[in-house]
């Protein structure tokens, strides 16, 4: 099922493509348009992997999708985190964090980021209604813009759960990811975590470098693929949660969890000191 483009929101253009509603559809969302169906249709018709293909990709996001919620939901349940600072978040539907958060404790305060004035503007079209939530435009490499507006939701002298999945890859060595991650942990107080997803490194997988080169040429989005070593350095001087940097559908599975194996794409919780 698509959206009617014909109730399109405000600042929503229902004919042009866009990354985080062809997401929504792939997870199997409602949240997108024809033109979103027909892009996520062909453009992965190479996706590498074991699966590969249009349903490599489903399974990728899936598994991406799963451990955001199961992080989600420890820090909401055993950790008593009740507030959320999601960056790079696309689209809040199909479980994403407000949803993961509230299934185990309702209430939870979460903001989302995007730096897609379209996703933001849909974001925030679903979450009118939601007192508890914002939508922020902004881009995740400006903490500072984003702590000081997410200041309206959240408070910082409590604990805070900060999720960067699927960002930190589209940040080379040259532009200092580590800066953004300690901007953002600077700002919340002992207690607070901080979770992540990442590309692995594989310089020998070339299908998927070769796929990701096509990717950069079509966004402009370069995607820096790091080992687990250089992600887990994401995490100096926190207590990283067990299981440690896996990968992500390593991330505490239910028991008796199978199915294809994903791409690799490390994942990780810790807590600030």
């Amino acid at each position: 099922m698509t959206m009617d483009p014909a109730v399109a929101p405000a600042g929503v253009n229902p004919m042009i493509p866009n990354t985080a509603r062809i997401m929504d559809y792939l997870l199997g969302g409602t949240e997108h348009f024809a033109v979103d169906r027909t892009v996520g249709d062909t453009a992965f018709v190479n996706w590498p992997g074991e699966t590969g293909g249009i349903e490599g990709v489903r399974v990728d996001l899936h598994a991406a999708r799963d451990a955001l919620r199961r992080i989600v939901g420890h820090l909401a349940g055993e950790c008593g985190i009740r507030q959320f600072l999601d960056l790079a978040s696309g689209l809040p539907t199909m479980g994403n964090t407000h949803e993961a958060a509230r299934a185990v404790a309702p209430g939870c305060r979460v903001v989302y980021v995007d730096n897609a004035a379209s996703v933001a503007a849909h974001g925030q079209y679903l979450l009118a209604s939601d007192p508890d939530t914002l939508f922020l435009e902004a881009d995740f490499r400006d903490p500072e813009d984003i702590l000081r507006r997410a200041a309206a939701t959240l408070d910082y002298s409590r604990p805070v759960g900060l999720i960067l999945f699927g960002v930190l890859h589209f940040v080379d060595d040259s532009e200092g990811p580590r800066r953004i991650v300690d901007e953002l942990l600077d700002a919340v107080p002992s207690g607070s975590y901080l979770a992540l997803s990442h590309f692995a490194k594989d310089d020998a997988d070339t299908a998927m470098n070769a796929m990701l080169t096509e990717m950069d040429k079509q966004t402009g989005d370069a995607v820096t693929r790091r080992t687990r070593s250089e992600v887990e350095r994401f995490f100096d001087g926190m207590d990283i949660v067990a299981p440690g940097v896996v990968e992500t559908e390593l991330w505490r599975p239910p028991q008796g969890a199978s199915g294809p194996r994903p791409l690799p794409m490390w994942c990780g919780l810790a807590r600030k000191r």
